[in-house]
Protein backbone atom coordinates (compact mmCIF):
# COMPACT_ATOMS: atom_id res chain seq x y z
CA UNK A 1 0.00 0.00 0.00
CA UNK A 2 2.85 2.39 0.89
CA UNK A 3 4.47 1.70 -2.47
CA UNK A 4 1.21 2.48 -4.32
CA UNK A 5 0.85 5.82 -2.49
CA UNK A 6 4.46 6.74 -3.28
CA UNK A 7 3.96 5.85 -6.95
CA UNK A 8 0.76 7.89 -7.17
CA UNK A 9 2.46 10.84 -5.48
CA UNK A 10 5.35 10.68 -7.94
CA UNK A 11 2.92 10.51 -10.89
CA UNK A 12 1.06 13.58 -9.58
CA UNK A 13 4.31 15.56 -9.25
CA UNK A 14 5.43 14.56 -12.73
CA UNK A 15 2.06 15.52 -14.20
CA UNK A 16 2.21 18.93 -12.54
CA UNK A 17 5.74 19.47 -13.80
CA UNK A 18 4.79 18.39 -17.33
CA UNK A 19 1.84 20.78 -17.30
CA UNK A 20 3.84 23.78 -16.15
CA UNK A 21 6.07 26.04 -18.19
CA UNK A 22 8.89 24.11 -19.88
CA UNK A 23 12.00 26.20 -19.37
CA UNK A 24 11.01 29.46 -17.70
CA UNK A 25 10.02 30.89 -21.08
CA UNK A 26 6.63 31.36 -22.72
CA UNK A 27 4.64 28.16 -22.98
CA UNK A 28 2.79 26.44 -25.81
CA UNK A 29 -0.49 28.27 -25.22
CA UNK A 30 1.33 31.60 -25.41
CA UNK A 31 2.94 30.49 -28.66
CA UNK A 32 -0.45 29.47 -30.09
CA UNK A 33 -1.94 32.82 -29.07
CA UNK A 34 1.02 34.56 -30.74
CA UNK A 35 0.48 32.60 -33.96
CA UNK A 36 -3.17 33.67 -34.00
CA UNK A 37 -2.63 37.35 -33.26
CA UNK A 38 -0.03 37.57 -36.03
CA UNK A 39 -2.47 36.13 -38.58
CA UNK A 40 -4.13 39.16 -40.18
CA UNK A 41 -7.28 37.13 -40.87
CA UNK A 42 -7.75 36.18 -37.20
CA UNK A 43 -10.32 38.24 -35.31
CA UNK A 44 -10.47 36.41 -31.98
CA UNK A 45 -8.66 34.06 -29.62
CA UNK A 46 -10.70 31.30 -28.00
CA UNK A 47 -8.54 29.92 -25.19
CA UNK A 48 -10.73 26.83 -24.93
CA UNK A 49 -9.73 25.82 -28.47
CA UNK A 50 -6.02 26.30 -27.75
CA UNK A 51 -5.83 23.98 -24.75
CA UNK A 52 -5.73 20.20 -24.58
CA UNK A 53 -6.48 19.87 -20.85
CA UNK A 54 -9.60 20.40 -18.77
CA UNK A 55 -10.22 23.75 -17.08
CA UNK A 56 -13.13 25.91 -16.01
CA UNK A 57 -11.30 29.17 -15.22
CA UNK A 58 -7.97 30.90 -15.58
CA UNK A 59 -6.08 33.64 -13.76
CA UNK A 60 -3.55 36.15 -15.08
CA UNK A 61 -0.67 37.19 -12.80
CA UNK A 62 0.92 40.44 -13.96
CA UNK A 63 4.61 41.01 -14.61
CA UNK A 64 6.50 41.44 -11.36
CA UNK A 65 4.27 39.06 -9.37
CA UNK A 66 6.39 37.14 -6.86
CA UNK A 67 6.61 33.35 -6.81
CA UNK A 68 5.12 33.25 -3.30
CA UNK A 69 1.97 35.14 -4.36
CA UNK A 70 1.28 32.63 -7.13
CA UNK A 71 1.95 29.70 -4.79
CA UNK A 72 -0.43 31.13 -2.19
CA UNK A 73 -3.16 31.66 -4.80
CA UNK A 74 -2.91 28.14 -6.27
CA UNK A 75 -2.61 26.59 -2.81
CA UNK A 76 0.72 24.90 -3.45
CA UNK A 77 2.86 24.21 -0.42
CA UNK A 78 6.44 25.38 -0.26
CA UNK A 79 7.98 22.06 -1.36
CA UNK A 80 5.55 21.45 -4.21
CA UNK A 81 5.38 24.99 -5.50
CA UNK A 82 9.05 25.12 -6.46
CA UNK A 83 8.41 22.32 -8.93
CA UNK A 84 5.37 24.06 -10.43
CA UNK A 85 6.41 27.73 -10.50
CA UNK A 86 10.10 27.74 -11.40
CA UNK A 87 10.84 31.47 -11.39
CA UNK A 88 11.15 33.89 -8.49
CA UNK A 89 9.18 36.68 -10.16
CA UNK A 90 7.11 36.93 -13.35
CA UNK A 91 9.45 38.53 -15.94
CA UNK A 92 8.66 42.06 -17.12
CA UNK A 93 7.89 40.88 -20.67
CA UNK A 94 5.41 38.21 -19.52
CA UNK A 95 2.37 37.43 -17.43
CA UNK A 96 1.75 34.08 -15.76
CA UNK A 97 -1.37 32.11 -16.63
CA UNK A 98 -2.84 29.54 -14.23
CA UNK A 99 -5.71 27.29 -15.31
CA UNK A 100 -7.90 25.45 -12.83
CA UNK A 101 -10.68 22.90 -12.75
CA UNK A 102 -12.73 23.03 -9.57
CA UNK A 103 -10.19 23.39 -6.78
CA UNK A 104 -7.35 21.80 -8.78
CA UNK A 105 -4.59 23.50 -10.75
CA UNK A 106 -4.43 21.92 -14.22
CA UNK A 107 -1.80 24.05 -15.99
CA UNK A 108 0.45 27.06 -15.53
CA UNK A 109 2.78 28.83 -17.93
CA UNK A 110 4.32 32.16 -18.82
CA UNK A 111 2.67 34.18 -21.59
CA UNK A 112 4.80 36.63 -23.55
CA UNK A 113 3.26 40.10 -23.79
CA UNK A 114 4.53 40.22 -27.38
CA UNK A 115 1.95 37.50 -28.10
CA UNK A 116 -0.93 39.69 -26.94
CA UNK A 117 -1.79 41.65 -23.80
CA UNK A 118 -4.92 40.68 -21.90
CA UNK A 119 -7.00 43.84 -21.43
CA UNK A 120 -9.50 42.94 -18.73
CA UNK A 121 -9.81 42.57 -14.98
CA UNK A 122 -10.70 38.98 -14.15
CA UNK A 123 -13.08 38.21 -11.29
CA UNK A 124 -11.36 37.23 -7.99
CA UNK A 125 -11.88 33.50 -8.62
CA UNK A 126 -10.60 33.69 -12.19
CA UNK A 127 -12.00 34.24 -15.68
CA UNK A 128 -14.60 31.54 -16.50
CA UNK A 129 -13.89 29.37 -19.53
CA UNK A 130 -17.24 30.38 -21.02
CA UNK A 131 -16.00 34.01 -21.03
CA UNK A 132 -12.53 33.24 -22.40
CA UNK A 133 -12.98 34.31 -25.99
CA UNK A 134 -11.04 37.49 -26.72
CA UNK A 135 -11.25 39.96 -29.58
CA UNK A 136 -7.88 40.82 -31.13
CA UNK A 137 -7.18 44.55 -31.29
CA UNK A 138 -3.99 45.40 -33.13
CA UNK A 139 -2.72 48.81 -32.02
CA UNK A 140 0.69 48.32 -33.70
CA UNK A 141 2.62 45.26 -34.87
CA UNK A 142 4.27 45.13 -31.42
CA UNK A 143 1.25 46.08 -29.32
CA UNK A 144 -1.67 43.68 -29.61
CA UNK A 145 -4.55 43.61 -27.14
CA UNK A 146 -6.84 40.73 -26.20
CA UNK A 147 -10.20 42.09 -25.07
CA UNK A 148 -13.18 40.07 -23.79
CA UNK A 149 -15.69 39.48 -26.54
Amino acid sequence: MHRLCATLGLCLCLALIACSEAANGPGMISQRIGDLVRDPAAKEVDLGKLTSFSWDRFVVFKAGTKHEEICDFIGAGRNTCGRIVRYTVVPQDCVALAFGLGSQLTHTELHALANGRFDFTPPPGGQPRAASVFRIRRETADRIWLEPK
